[in-house]
């Protein structure tokens, strides 16, 4: 698979897990909003907060949740940004992102960002929707991105793992493997990320601080 390569890590943004649309993933994963209509709004406004017109986000996956060609439509031109989709579970009409003139992955893919504090002068990245137990260069010092489990979700779950309604089947699943994630790994879902996109030097201090 061919490697993207961005002289410029300060443009370079991630999120996953929006779920535009989506009512019940308030409830699924204790999203501090009342409707859906609230929920799909602080997103918004929260991405176009950081991210300006030049930047570039990767989602990584599972932007909405069974909408039409132009409910995407809508919240895609509501969001600035030059945005790049890695497919996730809920990603069922790529078609649609593809000819708004964006760029579609299925699977992951690899980058690599300039980065003078790297011995090596560029970061590498394996970019998915899902955790990967190991990745390209992994042993190198290559980062793995990734969503679906709603990282800030996680760790109250550990007190109620038992559940009730307000737990999903989903997240007490993943609970059982969060604590697989390795330092170098980096959950960049809303849900963690105070519902909106994290930059690439965020995360290098996050993953340094881990290390």
């Amino acid at each position: 698979m061919k490697t993207l390569v961005f002289e410029d890590s300060s443009k370079l943004y991630f999120s996953s897990d929006q779920h535009f649309g989506h009512s019940n993933i308030i409830r699924y994963c204790n999203r501090p909003f009342s409707t859906v209509e609230e929920m799909d709004r602080t997103i918004i406004d929260n991405w176009n907060s950081v991210i300006k017109e030049n930047d570039i986000v990767f989602i990584l996956g599972d932007f909405c949740w069974r909408l039409g060609d132009k409910q995407i439509l809508w919240y895609l031109n509501q969001l600035t940004g030059n945005k790049i989709l890695i497919l996730g579970n809920h990603d069922k009409n790529e078609k649609v992102f593809i000819k708004h003139g964006i760029t579609v992955y299925d699977g992951f893919i690899n980058i690599r960002v300039k980065d003078s504090d790297n011995k090596e002068e560029y970061q590498r990245l394996t970019l998915c929707h899902y955790p990967m137990l190991s990745w390209y260069q992994s042993h190198r010092g290559a980062w793995q991105l990734f969503g679906h489990m709603h990282n800030a979700t996680l760790k109250p779950l550990k007190e109620n793992i038992e559940g009730g309604d307000e737990v999903s089947d989903f997240l007490k699943t993943e609970y059982k493997y969060s604590d697989k994630i390795r330092f170098d790994q980096y959950d960049v879902g809303v849900d963690g990320n105070s519902f909106k996109p994290i930059s690439y030097n965020e995360i290098k201090k996050i993953i340094s601080w881990k290390n």
